[in-house]
């Protein structure tokens, strides 16, 4: 009785075993659903980000006491000069104009499609576009740790560009040259919201900045994607280079203001954590399923 008793278990182990496994490689939206009752995270290859839904998320309304020191952001009107004035005889409006021109010859290209595709603003892009740098898919049922440092990470710089927006109000290239939106996401409202500087701009680089912070040894690539997120707003016609540099200048200086938050370091341990928990899991080093 004993043994039969002792080789019924052994099989049903066996089995169950088997159906977990077979669930776990199967990778469908279902089970990342309930990545929370599946010991979360999970490792989703990127190339199934497509059967995911994100949630869209008004990230700009996230209350500021879920973000990081927001109440110690720099008044960005206070450390970057203004926007140049459109006069082509001004230098750095005359580098504003060559880079709006040389943007419109980049759309025909597989460039512009891909600066189109991130006209998306807000934390669905961060996930679509950095879940290609790290090969796996970013979701808040399947890496939930990492969502959430990027999402109050990235919203966390952008607030830093609120005051300088409503201060200079500036024209965005698109609106002065009398031109139709290009990018696939953007709207009409933008006409209504200043240009210098770029909100985009400052998401995508504050995330790049928290993200090589979290995984160094991807460093380059998350931070040539991050730019790039920068870079495609002049190419779709949405905002001067120079509203793109002052992005980028506010949201390294976010980032270098909220590091020294201890729930920023705090989130940023549980991100690192799930990170090489993902790694560890699936018994690989991150070089093998990072897309280059």
């Amino acid at each position: 009785m004993n043994i039969f008793r002792k080789r019924f278990l052994t099989a049903a182990t066996i089995a169950l075993a088997f159906v977990l496994t077979a669930a776990f490689e199967a990778c469908s939206p279902k089970i990342a659903k309930q990545a929370a009752l599946l010991n979360s995270p999970k490792f989703i290859p990127v190339s199934e980000i497509g059967t995911f839904t994100y949630d869209t998320v008004a990230q700009w309304e996230l209350p500021d006491d879920s973000l990081y020191m927001t109440h110690s952001l720099p008044n960005a009107v206070n450390f970057l000069p203004p926007p140049p004035p459109f006069d082509t005889t001004d230098a750095i409006f005359k580098g504003d104009y060559a880079r709006w021109k040389w943007g419109k010859t980049v759309r025909p290209t597989e460039r512009g499609r891909q600066a189109s595709y991130e006209s998306l603003y807000g934390i669905v892009r961060m996930c679509t576009i950095f879940s290609e740098v790290f090969g796996f898919v970013i979701h808040p049922d399947t890496t939930p740790a990492i969502y959430r440092f990027m999402l109050y990470a990235g919203e966390t710089g952008h607030k830093a560009t609120a005051i300088p927006k409503k201060t200079y109000m500036r024209r965005r290239p698109f609106d002065l040259m009398n031109e139709p939106l290009w990018g696939e996401f953007d709207d009409e409202s933008l006409r209504g919201n200043g240009s210098y500087p770029s909100g985009h701009t400052t998401l995508g680089w504050t995330t790049a900045l928290a993200l090589a912070d979290m995984v160094p040894e991807l460093e380059d690539q998350i931070l040539k994607r991050g730019y790039q997120y920068g870079e495609s707003r002049v190419i779709v016609g949405a905002h001067w280079q120079s509203d793109v540099n002052a992005g980028y200048v506010i949201g390294a200086t976010a980032f270098a203001t909220f590091q020294k938050d201890p729930r920023y370091q705090k989130h940023l341990k549980a991100a690192r954590k799930e990170y090489e928990a993902l790694v560890s899991i699936w018994g690989q080093r991150y070089e093998n399923f990072v897309t280059p």
